[in-house]
């Protein structure tokens, strides 16, 4: 009797030791799918996010376009102090206008980049002309912008328009 209570006992250890080793086994599996989902979540997020950045900066590329539109409109107007009440009015409109499309561009996160007087940079600008400069400091500096840049964090979303002064020796 002792024999066959010692094999019974023996067969549970061993169904208790399989069990044992199941349940970890499944343990394991589930950490596993725990990491693979935490995963999958942070790659989601992160293509959320990129999703997001590149639809802010084709609609910032289609208000900057209006906005350089409405830029060209308002210089070509004029200050005239002569000019009719009506023609002020306008002025002060697209004035107003543009500092709202500039607010909403902003909101995005886009930021106008500072060129003129560094250096000239083909990844922030693009030179359109030259300008003699009889100072050597002069030389290779952005001395004007003719058509501003635009930035959202590191992404240049448009290079600025500029004019690069070139030293001139007499």
């Amino acid at each position: 009797m002792t024999d066959r209570r010692t094999a019974g006992f023996s067969e549970l250890e061993d169904t208790l030791q399989a069990q044992a080793e199941r349940i970890d086994e499944l343990m394991r599996t589930c950490a596993s799918l725990v990491e693979d989902n935490k995963a999958f979540r942070q790659r989601m997020e992160r293509e959320k996010e990129r999703v997001v950045d590149a639809e802010k900066a084709r609609l910032a590329q289609v208000l900057l376009e209006t906005h350089d539109g409405l830029e060209m409109a308002f210089r070509a107007s004029g200050r005239d102090p002569g000019d009719a009440p009506a023609l002020r009015d306008l002025r002060e409109g697209v004035r107003l206008t543009l500092a709202t499309l500039e607010k909403r561009i902003a909101e995005m996160g886009a930021t106008r980049l500072a060129v003129v007087g560094l250096p000239f940079d083909p990844r922030t600008g693009e030179a359109i002309d030259l300008a003699a400069v009889a100072d050597e400091s002069q030389d290779g500096i952005v001395v004007e912008e003719l058509r501003p840049g635009w930035r959202i964090g590191d992404r240049v979303l448009r290079a600025a328009r500029v004019r690069v002064g070139r030293l001139v020796r007499a």
